[in-house]
């Protein structure tokens, strides 16, 4: 089994030892022997850029050393960090940058730069690993799914049993699904304190005049979220609920306390989708309802 933070690891440490001579994706999937559009897609989906952006970053990034504290010439520079001619150097550096090397070396400017990636901010629970949390806003929206009541004595894979028991055997029944292939694990989290929670594997529909027979509607209203991906080398029926629950609560106290938010709903959703899984590969994204700290919520 791939052992997805220790992928990245090896990719972070790779970039850092090979800076200045020329890197491709294929070396990085050979190296790390994943698939270079696997490895694409997980850094992508992770950090927000290619892993290609990553290298080019970095290496513009570590040439500003050389910028300001040598004399050398542009086109040593360019040559010490893998580009064939100073042009494409100089290009590279004023997209990233917005301005020339030549600005940087000779007047006082302040830009933003990419350092190495933290390998302690990639958390891993299972196979997976999740980075630093985005935010989002959603609009009001409409779910139709099979509602379960489940105990905290029920074990750690009743909700995977009932989303996969859903996806493949009541899904087809919905006939105003949105995307179909798009899965939402929304879990109701009022009981908790009293031992349980309700949770309603389903998909997104246009509205909820149509629902199946024992199936539930569930109207979400207009919400910011913080979102926590999950990326790597599993199914989704693999992740363990209440692993994922404990790695929430340290990511929450991690990011969000000091984000200025807080939780603004006792609900949550699981959001997957499958056209980007495969028998070995997922994304799974968990959004929780957010607010600012010393917001007032209209009623």
């Amino acid at each position: 089994m791939i052992d997805t933070k220790e992928v990245i690891a090896s990719c972070v440490n790779y970039i850092e030892y090979n800076i200045a001579e020329k890197i491709s994706l294929d070396g990085l999937a050979v190296h790390t022997g994943v698939s270079k559009y696997y490895l694409h897609r997980m850094f992508k989906s992770l950090t927000g850029e290619s892993i290609m952006e990553y290298v080019q970053a970095r290496k513009l990034t570590s040439s500003i050393n050389e910028l300001i504290h040598s004399n050398m010439r542009m086109i040593d520079i360019a040559m010490d960090y893998g580009f064939d001619h100073e042009q494409s150097y100089i290009r590279a550096f004023r997209k990233r940058f917005g301005v020339t090397p030549l600005k940087v070396r000779s007047e006082q400017v302040s830009i933003g730069i990419t350092e190495k990636i933290n390998l302690n901010d990639v958390l891993s629970v299972q196979n997976s690993v999740t980075y630093r949390p985005f935010y989002v806003f959603r609009q009001k929206f409409e779910l139709i799914g099979k509602k379960y009541k489940i105990h905290s004595k029920t074990g750690n894979n009743a909700a995977n049993s009932y989303g996969r028991e859903f996806f493949y055997h009541y899904r087809q029944n919905i006939t105003n699904a949105v995307n179909p292939e798009i899965y939402y694990g929304y879990t109701d989290w009022s009981g908790y304190k009293d031992g349980y929670i309700y949770y309603v594997p389903s998909v997104q529909v246009t509205d909820l005049k149509q629902i199946p027979e024992e199936m539930t509607g569930i109207s979400i209203p207009a919400h910011k979220y913080v979102v926590f991906r999950f990326v790597g080398f599993f199914r989704p029926e693999d992740i363990k609920g209440r692993q994922v629950g404990r790695l929430l609560v340290q990511l929450y106290r991690r990011w969000i306390t000091n984000s200025g938010y807080r939780s603004a709903d006792s609900f949550g959703f699981e959001y997957i989708d499958k056209s980007l899984s495969s028998d070995h590969y997922c994304e799974l994204d968990i959004y929780q309802p957010i607010r600012e700290k010393n917001s007032i919520i209209k009623r």
